[in-house]
Parts: structure tokens; C-alpha cells; sequence
């Protein structure tokens, strides 16, 4: 995980670097969600800082994790043209991508029950964005690991000390009216993933 006292060039170099992300992958094949029996990652965003971060972390999935094919991760942002086909392809249970790199499209007014994933792989500053990238997560969904077996909880791996920062900084920035949005109640299953070692704790 990034030290909360890290330059912003050396996160800048910390996010890129391709141990790194292969350590967070890592993470994530490791620990994350499943559904069909344990042998399928469920529905995961990967919230990255920008389009070259995004697309970094593509191409390494792809290079160290060839067997699932192509079309099992793909970058969701504004400056790919068919981003909403993307998009509704993420959002249909059944179909690829399976894991949505994201680029600011997937933070808020995305609505997919399947999803049971989060990896917050940027700092994030403002408590209601914080916040509603946390609630991309939120959404009940009936029979998801098999009849009768719903989805009650999510799993989010927090690799820059996000949820480290709103807790020394309840508030975190205020927004244009100077107010601070509240979460509402819900279940979180994890909130934490070491890079090193890929072990995840609660």
C-alpha cells in the first residue's frame, strides 16, 4: 500500500510502476469476490488515476493473464468513442468485460447489482466522491452466487490510504455548497489489501 507521506512524482511513479500493478492484480485474482462456484472474478471496477494509468493496468492483466482472453478487463473512459457499449456490456451479468478499468466514467450514476469488487487504485480527496465510488458497490442482488444466495456484501481493496485519509479527515473536502455528503448504512465484507504480499485483512 502507497505511504500517505509519498511525493506526489513518487505516486505518480508508484502507480505506473509494473510491479506494482502486477501486485495489485495479484490482490485481486487472489482475494476477490467470486461467483460460479469460486471459479469466476464477480463483476469488479478498478478505479484508476488517469486514461495512460487505466491502460497500463490493461496491458498488464493481459500480458500475465492471457488464459481469460481479452475481453475479460477493458478501460472505460471518456476518450474511448464506444464507451457506452462498453459500459452496457459491464452492466449485463453475462457478458465481458468482467473487470472495468475506470477513468472518472464509473464513479456515480452507474447502477449494477452484480458488482462485488472495488479497487480504489488513485487518491481520492473529496468525501462525496469517495463516497459514491463506495456505493457503485452497494447494490443487493438476488440469486448472484446461486439460487437462494444473494449477494449481501461487497469486497473493496484500498491501495492509497483513501480510507486512511477520511478517517483523520472526516470530512474531507467540502463541496460546492460547503457541505459534506453522508454515506448511507450498508455492508462492507473488506476495506483493506496489502500490495506486498497480496494478503487481504478486514
Amino acid at each position: 500500500m502507497i505511504d500517505k507521506d509519498i511525493s506526489g512524482n513518487a505516486v505518480n511513479e508508484w502507480l505506473f510502476n509494473e510491479d506494482t500493478i502486477c501486485k495489485v492484480l495479484s490482490a485481486l485474482m487472489k482475494n476477490g469476490l467470486k461467483v460460479e462456484g469460486g471459479d469466476k472474478l464477480g463483476k469488479t471496477i478498478i478505479f484508476a488515476k488517469n486514461s495512460p494509468h487505466a491502460q497500463a493496468i490493461v496491458e498488464c492483466f493481459q500480458k500475465y493473464y492471457p488464459e481469460y482472453g481479452s475481453d475479460f478487463i477493458c478501460r472505460i473512459d471518456y476518450s474511448i468513442s464506444y464507451a457506452d457499449t462498453l459500459i452496457d456490456d459491464f452492466s449485463t451479468k453475462d457478458k465481458l468485460p468482467q473487470i472495468a478499468v475506470s477513468v472518472d466514467m464509473l464513479d456515480t450514476g452507474i447502477d449494477i447489482p452484480e458488482i462485488l469488487n472495488l479497487v480504489l487504485f488513485k487518491k481520492v480527496r473529496s468525501h462525496s466522491k469517495f463516497w459514491q465510488m463506495i456505493g457503485r458497490g452497494t447494490r443487493l442482488c438476488k440469486d448472484l452466487f446461486g439460487p437462494e444466495m444473494d449477494k449481501e456484501a461487497f469486497l473493496i481493496f484500498d491501495f492509497c490510504n483513501n480510507f486512511e485519509y477520511f478517517r483523520t479527515n472526516k470530512k474531507g473536502k467540502k463541496n460546492r455548497n460547503g457541505r459534506t455528503w453522508r454515506p448511507p448504512p450498508y455492508r462492507i465484507k473488506r476495506t483493506y489489501c496489502a500490495v506486498d504480499g497480496a494478503q487481504a485483512r478486514g
